[in-house]
């Protein structure tokens, strides 16, 4: 109705009843400045974490670009050692090609000398051999005609002995 107006009527209530009241009020107060101030602290966090990558990102323009330079000259000289390695690799392919050359030449060599010196060697084995054994046969010779004389001179002291024993007997 137009003219009316809202109003609560507060009949019957008690102390207790308004005393909760108030310390629900004060209650909502105490926690609604609670809530303010940790607001106004996670703003200023907020604007501290912002001014800190505002920072990185000021610095990090600069350390991309010389980044992005040094990638540019490790792939120069990447390329450049490429290059080398290829100049390697021919002179490497060249070296063996040479070093099967020289080994060819070698069995060759090996081949049309090495076998009169073979043939050679083994003449003069055989010559040395033969010379040693008739050279042992000498000696052998010799060392029996010394041993026999030894004996000989050895029964004639014995003899001579026996004579003088017999003599003086």
């Amino acid at each position: 109705m137009p003219g009316e107006t809202l109003a609560v009527e507060f009949t019957n209530v008690s102390l207790w009843e308004v005393a909760l009241l108030i310390i629900a009020v004060a209650f909502f107060i105490f926690s609604l400045m609670l809530a303010v101030g940790l607001i106004r602290k996670l703003n200023g966090t907020v604007a501290r974490v912002n001014s800190v990558l505002d920072k990185v990102d000021h610095e990090i323009g600069p350390i991309l670009r010389n980044a992005n330079t040094t990638l540019d000259n490790v792939n120069a000289s990447l390329v450049q050692v490429e290059g080398e390695l290829e100049k390697v690799s021919a002179i490497t392919g060249n070296a063996a090609h040479i070093s099967s050359n020289v080994a060819n030449i070698t069995s060759l060599v090996v081949s049309a000398v090495g076998s009169p010196l073979v043939k050679a060697a083994a003449f003069g084995f055989g010559l040395r051999s033969a010379v040693k054994k008739r050279n042992q046969g000498y000696d052998e010779d010799q060392v029996r005609r010394m041993v026999d004389a030894s004996r000989q001179t050895k029964r004639e002291t014995k003899r001579a002995a026996k004579a003088r024993r017999r003599a003086a007997k």
